[in-house]
C-alpha cells in the first residue's frame, strides 16, 4: 500500500509541486495538505480531483496521519520553526521528512540532525526552475542525506515534481542545500547580464530588439525567457513575483557566506545584489528579479520602468523606433518629446482612426448609391435566327434592375470596403502589435522562465 503523504507549504512553487503529486503521484489515500492559509489550500484542493486531496487545519493534526511529510517554505527561520512544530509531536519515528526549501546548508544540517534525533528520516531536496515549471512537472531535483532516505523519496520526484534529478545519496544533507544556494547565483549572474546588455543596446542606438535576437539564438532556455520578461515591462507590472527579490538577497547572502567560509569569493554576485537592493526600494515585496533590468536603467539615466517595448521590437529593416520619451537622454528637447508623443499616440489609434473611415466609406457608399428608380439593366441575349447578339439598347430583352437588386450591389461594395479593413488591420497587428499583448499559455514556454 502506499504510503499517505502530507504537503506543506503553497507558495508559488509549492502549488505546482503539490498538484503534480497528486495528479502522478499514484496516491492511494488523499494528499493531506496544511498550509498557514487554510484558505489558500483549501482553493488548490477545490481546483485538484474530487477526492484526492484533504485540507488539515494544524500541524499537530496531520504529521501523525503521514508517512511521509514534504515541505515547501520560504526562508530559514520559517523552516526551523517549521520543524520545532512538527518535532513536537513524539510519534514521528520512521517517518520520512522532505524539504524542498532553499536555505543555508547549516541551517539544513542542524535541522537533518532533530530529525534524526527523534527517530525520523530528512531528505534534503531544493528544486531548481521557475513556478510554471513546477506546475509542468519540470523541475530539477537535487536529493542528499542517508543513501536509503533518498532512494525512498526519489519516486516523487522524476516523472512526477521533476524532469531529472541530481543524486547526491549518501552524501551530507547540508549539500544539497549548496549546489541549491550556488546555483541561484548562475541565475541572479545571467539576469544582471542581460538588464546591462538591453540597457547599453538602448542607450547606443543598437536596440533591444537585436540584443533579444541574438539571446534567442544563442542562449535559447532561461536566457530567452528572462530577455522576454525584461522587454514586455513583466519585471515592473506582475504584482506577485515569480522570484521575489527579498528571497533572492536571502540566497545572495548564503552564497556570500558559503564563499567565505571556503576561502573564496563570488565577485560577480555583489553587483547582483546592489541591484536588488535598488529593485526591493523601488518596488517593495513584489519586486521580481527581472527588475535588475530597471534598477540598471536607473543608473543609466533612464526610467525604471520600460515603455517602449513593442516599437523596439519591430523587425530589423524597419526604422529605429523612437516612441519611450522615459528612453530619451536629458538634452531632449520639449518640441521633440512632444511629436514623439503625437507620433506614439497616432502608432495606438491607427487602427480607430481606420475604422471611422471604414464607416464614413460605408455610409457614403449606402445613401449616395444609385437607388434602382428609373435604371436600366441591359442583358444582351443572341438572336435566334442570327446567333449575333442584338443591341445593348433593344427593348425586349432590356431588364428593369430593381431596387433590391441595387441594395444587394450596394451590400457587397461595403463588405468589399469592410474586408479590406480587416485584411489591413490584422496584418498592422501582426507586424507592429502596438495593441495587443499575446497572452500564452504553453508551459513549456512558462517553465524556461527561470
Amino acid at each position: 500500500m502506499a504510503p499517505t503523504l502530507l504537503w506543506v507549504g503553497l507558495g508559488n512553487m509549492g502549488r505546482g509541486m503539490c498538484r503534480n503529486i497528486v495528479e502522478k503521484g499514484q496516491l492511494d489515500s488523499p494528499l493531506l495538505i496544511y498550509n498557514r492559509s487554510t484558505e489558500r489550500a483549501e482553493d488548490l484542493s477545490s481546483k485538484l480531483p474530487v477526492g484526492k486531496t484533504e485540507v488539515v487545519d494544524s500541524l499537530a493534526a496531520a504529521v501523525p496521519r503521514a508517512d511521509v511529510i514534504f515541505t515547501c517554505v520560504a526562508d530559514d527561520e520559517a523552516v526551523r520553526e517549521l520543524f520545532r512544530a512538527m518535532l513536537e509531536d513524539d510519534d514521528v519515528k520512521g517517518k520520512l521528512f522532505v524539504d524542498c526549501s532553499t536555505i543555508h546548508p547549516e541551517s539544513t544540517e542542524a535541522i537533518a540532525r532533530d530529525v534524526l534525533a527523534s527517530g525520523a528520516e530528512f531528505v534534503a531536496a531544493p528544486v531548481f526552475g521557475a513556478p510554471a515549471a513546477a506546475e509542468a512537472g519540470q523541475l530539477i531535483g537535487v536529493l542528499a542525506g542517508p543513501r536509503a532516505s533518498v532512494d525512498r523519496a526519489k519516486p516523487w520526484f522524476s516523472g512526477v515534481m521533476a524532469r531529472t534529478d541530481i543524486d547526491l545519496g549518501g552524501q551530507p544533507c547540508g549539500r544539497a542545500s549548496t549546489l541549491k544556494v550556488l546555483g541561484n547565483t548562475f541565475v541572479f549572474n545571467m539576469v544582471e547580464q542581460l538588464a546591462e546588455a538591453h540597457v547599453v543596446a538602448e542607450k547606443s542606438g543598437l536596440g533591444t530588439h537585436a540584443v533579444h535576437q541574438f539571446v534567442e539564438a544563442l542562449f535559447p532556455g532561461p536566457y530567452a525567457a528572462y530577455s522576454t520578461r525584461m522587454l514586455t515591462g513583466d519585471y515592473h507590472k506582475r504584482r506577485e513575483p515569480l522570484f521575489a527579490v527579498g528571497l533572492a538577497r536571502k540566497d545572495a547572502r548564503h552564497a556570500k557566506n558559503i564563499a567565505a567560509a571556503a576561502g573564496a569569493s563570488i565577485k560577480t554576485l555583489e553587483l547582483a545584489d546592489a541591484h536588488f537592493a535598488m529593485v526591493r526600494e523601488h518596488c517593495g515585496e513584489s519586486g521580481d528579479i527581472a527588475g535588475i533590468y530597471g534598477a540598471a536603467r536607473q543608473e543609466a539615466g533612464l526610467k525604471f520602468e520600460n515603455d517602449a517595448y513593442f516599437l523596439q521590437q519591430r523587425p530589423p529593416h524597419q526604422p529605429l523606433p523612437k516612441l519611450s520619451v522615459a528612453s530619451r537622454t536629458s538634452s531632449t528637447s520639449a518640441l521633440e518629446c512632444r511629436w514623439t508623443i503625437i507620433f506614439a499616440m497616432a502608432q495606438w489609434y491607427s487602427i480607430f482612426i481606420g475604422l471611422a473611415v471604414i464607416v464614413v466609406l460605408c455610409v457614403a457608399s449606402w445613401f449616395l448609391a444609385p437607388k434602382g428608380q428609373n435604371q436600366v439593366f441591359v442583358i444582351p441575349f443572341p438572336t435566334p435566327a442570327t446567333g449575333q447578339s442584338r443591341r445593348p439598347y433593344s427593348a425586349p430583352t432590356d431588364v428593369p434592375l430593381t431596387t433590391a437588386a441595387y441594395r444587394l450591389w450596394r451590400s457587397s461594395l461595403i463588405l468589399s470596403i469592410v474586408s479590406c479593413f480587416l485584411m489591413w488591420a490584422i496584418t498592422f497587428l501582426a507586424q507592429l502589435n502596438p495593441l495587443i499583448v499575446p497572452k500564452r499559455s504553453d508551459l513549456r514556454e512558462k517553465f524556461l522562465e527561470h
